[in-house]
């Protein structure tokens, strides 16, 4: 029995190019030494260009929810148990492979860095295992490369509580649960036609860090995990 977690949307993408002369993205590589082309849009260091995109692109640029996300995960028993797959779909329409062995920097610059790194190199380490891949590809790419039952996490879903959905996911062998990586929003018709079900765990919004630690964890009690005379 093995569950994927699959961040969709996630607010990653390189610079790009109608951004990258922009003062605050130079001034950014000058202190990196890299081509502004190859850096990762942050909100960070990168507001006021991210401004220039028009308001309704705020929500781009923020690395950190995807990072967050993926260290409660990586760190989880789910995970260390060998439960749990973890995928990050981008923006910009990448696939990032986590492998359940990569043991991610704690910080945020050093995890946009390794970013950087990927994108450039495809895999990281370029040698040996790779504990990061990436290659381009879709939502729905993902979802049929996976095959199995998509349920999403989402604000305009049905409401049901996080202990419900996990019931629902624990009925099947391979189970695919959806998280936006993205501050706010909702998810694309095309990322939405992909799941089976949809369902809200909570009455207002949840960071997506927030939202992926409670789905493991419910996860994990409904197979119990780690209880006396477990048989998964």
């Amino acid at each position: 029995m093995v569950l994927s977690l699959i961040l969709a949307e996630s607010s990653i993408e390189l610079v790009p190019n109608e951004l990258v002369h922009h003062p605050a993205i130079l001034k950014w590589a000058r202190k990196k030494r890299k081509d502004p082309h190859t850096l990762v849009l942050d909100q960070t260091y990168h507001h006021s260009a991210i401004l220039r995109l028009g308001p309704r692109e705020t929500a781009r640029g923020r690395p950190d929810i995807p990072h967050l996300s993926l260290l409660l995960a990586l760190g989880s028993p789910l995970n260390l148990s060998g439960g749990l797959k973890c995928y990050v779909h981008t923006r910009d329409n990448n696939i990032i492979k986590v492998d359940s062995r990569a043991r991610l920097p704690r910080n945020t610059d050093r995890f946009t860095s390794l970013l950087e790194q990927l994108y450039q190199e495809k895999i990281v380490p370029p040698t040996g295992p790779p504990l990061l891949s990436i290659k381009p590809g879709s939502i729905g790419n993902l979802v049929d490369e996976i095959s199995g039952q998509v349920i999403a996490l989402t604000t305009t879903g049905l409401p049901k509580s996080m202990d419900q959905v996990a019931s629902r996911l624990v009925k099947h062998r391979s189970s695919v649960l959806l998280v936006g990586g993205f501050p706010r929003g909702h998810f694309s018709k095309e990322t939405l036609s992909k799941a089976k079900e949809s369902y809200r765990i909570h009455g207002q919004h949840l960071d997506a860090w927030t939202v992926v630690a409670r789905a493991i964890y419910d996860y994990e009690r409904a197979i119990a995990l780690g209880e006396p005379h477990s048989r998964n």
